[in-house]
């Protein structure tokens, strides 16, 4: 199996095979892969690789000799990593990740989940929550959702599932789990208070109500200037997109101008308020 073969070298290939083309520029991936696997015939002073119908089905062939599996029939295989490991020598090549269709949660786990202690959390597939019988929904980054039980936050928050916003497979198994909620269930967003967690708040699939601090000017001492302007992009996508109840913390977030991380909210003992979007 060739090592200097890669997903950019299966996608181009597949897209080949299902054009039927006869021809392809010469570029560089093209290039790799006619040094690799030595099928077709270059012409035109170099700029392009030829096909005959035999050797676009000798580079089929070997393109499946290569892989493991048919590139006529998809670039790269579904499933979980152990299903391809049956069909590919390279498991790591499949689509499906090892933490998709998973989330990581604490806080009041619904029914008929065991109770766990405020420090502990739980990583679990999605088919295993029940939706139906969630109260509310507590959306966080991983450092304030290890600490959650010691920020202040309002009385009403009590019982709420809390979630880790996630990355990779994680952040695609929160997504989905948003877009399947009932509209009964609220969900609040807590992020750093700065253009790229009100940015992030604003582009999850449901977002009700953002938890904000109450600025006083201790936490206001403690914001980052430069970071706030490292955030321009982030800035001019919210001058661009429809905030409703959250237009007014963007105002001031402009009016402060400082970025303000939930750990120095947890540092100074930082009072929590709720802030709904409509």
């Amino acid at each position: 199996m060739s090592d200097t073969l890669t997903l950019k070298h299966r996608n181009a290939i597949h897209k080949f095979l299902r054009e039927r083309g006869e021809r392809v520029a010469l570029n560089a991936t093209w290039q790799r892969i006619h040094r690799d696997l030595e099928v077709g015939a270059v012409r035109e002073n170099g700029k392009l690789l030829h096909f005959s119908a035999q050797e676009r089905d000798a580079l089929r062939q070997l393109a499946e000799q290569n892989w493991g599996f048919d590139l006529l029939v998809e670039a790269v295989p579904s499933g979980s990593r152990a299903q391809v490991a049956a069909v590919s020598r390279d498991e790591k090549i499949a689509r499906q990740r090892p933490d998709d269709g998973f989330v990581l949660v604490k806080g009041t786990l619904p029914t008929p989940l065991p109770a766990l202690s405020p420090s502990l959390s739980l990583r679990m597939p999605l088919d295993s929550l029940d939706c139906s019988v969630i109260a509310q929904l507590v959306i966080e980054n991983l450092d304030s959702f290890d600490d959650w039980e010691h920020y202040q936050a309002p009385s009403e928050l009590a019982g709420s599932l809390v979630i880790y916003r996630g990355h990779g497979g994680l952040a695609r198994g929160t997504r989905q789990l948003l877009g399947s909620l009932p509209p009964s269930i609220r969900v609040t967003v807590f992020a750093d208070y700065d253009p790229a967690g009100l940015s992030i708040a604003a582009s999850l699939p449901r977002a009700d109500i953002l938890l904000l601090p109450e600025l006083d000017e201790h936490l206001l001492e403690k914001g980052s200037r430069e970071h706030f302007a490292r955030q321009s992009r982030q800035s001019a996508h919210l001058e661009g997109i429809e905030l409703g109840g959250w237009q007014g913390v963007w105002e001031e977030m402009k009016a402060h101008q400082v970025s303000i991380k939930q750990q120095h909210m947890l540092a100074l003992g930082t009072v929590l308020r709720q802030v709904p979007r409509r």
